[in-house]
């Protein structure tokens, strides 16, 4: 008898654990896999290279009221929010090296 209380709460035991496993699987944050799927479709590809698209006017106006335009390069850096572009910019104008983050709307200096 005492053998069979001692097998019932093993697996009781048992039990209980692979139901916290199941859960704690379960309530893994799924927004990184949706970004990932989404990131493959049509839509997705469009929204990035017409924000590139409006991203790199934003740049070409502040570098030109900023003076620095002739000489002047931008390089993007990679950043995980889609929907602003980072810039790497070198003025040779003013010899300055400094960050862009442009929007949809505007650029700023980081």
């Amino acid at each position: 008898m005492r053998s069979s209380a001692v097998t019932k709460l093993l697996k009781i035991i048992s039990i209980i654990l692979f139901s916290v496993s199941i859960i704690s699987c379960s309530s893994i944050e799924t927004k990184s896999i949706k970004n990932w799927l989404e990131e493959g479709t049509k839509e997705n590809r469009e929204t990035v290279k017409k924000n590139n698209k409006t991203g790199r006017t934003h740049l070409k106006d502040y570098l030109q009221k900023n003076g620095c335009v002739n000489g002047s390069s931008a390089k993007k850096v990679e950043s995980e929010d889609k929907e602003i572009l980072l810039f790497e910019v070198t003025c040779v104008k003013k010899s300055k090296k400094f960050l862009l983050v442009c929007s949809d709307t505007e650029c700023s200096q980081y």
